[in-house]
C-alpha cells in the first residue's frame, strides 16, 4: 500500500470539521490517497462527551466510524485544495451494523479504518471498521455521506 507519509502528522482539526469535545478522533496512522483508504486512531477518555462512567458505549462507534469517513475527505479535500478547510457532510445512513463489545475501555486505543466505496463529489459510501488493541473487530458498518457544495445554503434550504 502506498501511503501518503506527509498526511501522518496533521492537525486533525484541519481535517475534519469536528471540534472538541466532539472531536473523538486523535490522529492518522496510515492514509493512501489511489486506493481511497485511512487508518484512524482514538484513545478512550473519561472526559469522552460519550463516558458513562463505566466506558463508552459500543453505540458511538458509528460516530468514531464516521469521524474516520470524515477524515478521509478531509484529507482528499486537502490534497485538491492545500490549506483549505474541509467541506462538512452529512451522515445519510448505516447498513450492516454489527458491534461485538457493550462498550469501549477507558484507557484503550482503537484503530478505525474507512475504505470508500463510492464518490461522486457528493454523495459517498464508506465500509469502516474498529480494531481493538489486539487487533479484533470491534465494530464495523457501511456509511452514507452527503456532501453539499455549499453547506450553509443546503441548511437554509431544508430547515
Amino acid at each position: 500500500m502506498a501511503m501518503d507519509e506527509q498526511y501522518l502528522k496533521v492537525d486533525m482539526e484541519s481535517v475534519v470539521p469536528h471540534r472538541a469535545p466532539m472531536l473523538l478522533i486523535d490522529g492518522v496512522e496510515s492514509f493512501d490517497a489511489e486506493r481511497k483508504h485511512v487508518t484512524v486512531s482514538a484513545r478512550i477518555r473519561p472526559d469522552s462527551p460519550f463516558f458513562d462512567g463505566e466506558g463508552v458505549p459500543a453505540w458511538v462507534a458509528i460516530e468514531y466510524m464516521a469521524q474516520a469517513a470524515a477524515t478521509l475527505a478531509g484529507l482528499g479535500d486537502s490534497i485538491e485544495d492545500p490549506g483549505g478547510k474541509p467541506r462538512p457532510g452529512l451522515l445519510l445512513g448505516t447498513r450492516c451494523l454489527t458491534l461485538s463489545a457493550d462498550r469501549f475501555a477507558v484507557g484503550a486505543t482503537y484503530r478505525i479504518s474507512a475504505f470508500c466505496t463510492f464518490d461522486d463529489s457528493t454523495a459517498a459510501a464508506f465500509q469502516c471498521e474498529m480494531t481493538d488493541d489486539a487487533g479484533r473487530v470491534v465494530a464495523s458498518v457501511s456509511l452514507n455521506a452527503y456532501r453539499p457544495p455549499d453547506m450553509i445554503a443546503f441548511l437554509k434550504e431544508h430547515a
